[in-house]
C-alpha cells in the first residue's frame, strides 16, 4: 500500500495546479466506495489495481484522492 500512496503523491507533486479537485458525489457509487476504502487502507490488491486503472483514465481525480489521504493522516495522528 505504501508504494501506491507514494505513486499518487509523486503524480500529485508533478501535476501541480492543472489537476483539479473533485468530490465523491460526482462519482459512480462503486468508485466512491472504492476510493473511500483506499483512503482508509482497506483495499486488497485487486481493488488497488482497479483504482489505478480508474485514476489513469481520470488523472484529474488523483489530486483529490491524495488530499483525502493526507487529510486522513492528519485526522488519525491527532486522534492518537
Amino acid at each position: 500500500m505504501q508504494d501506491d500512496i507514494a505513486l499518487l503523491l509523486e503524480f500529485y507533486h508533478r501535476s501541480g495546479p492543472e489537476v483539479t479537485a473533485h468530490n465523491l458525489a460526482e462519482l459512480e457509487p462503486d468508485k466512491a466506495v472504492l476510493i473511500q476504502r483506499f483512503v482508509a487502507g482497506e483495499c486488497d490488491d485487486e481493488e488497488r489495481r482497479e483504482l489505478s486503472k480508474f485514476l489513469l483514465q481520470n488523472p484529474e481525480r488523483i489530486r483529490w484522492v491524495a488530499e483525502q489521504i493526507k487529510s486522513g493522516r492528519a485526522t488519525s495522528s491527532s486522534e492518537g
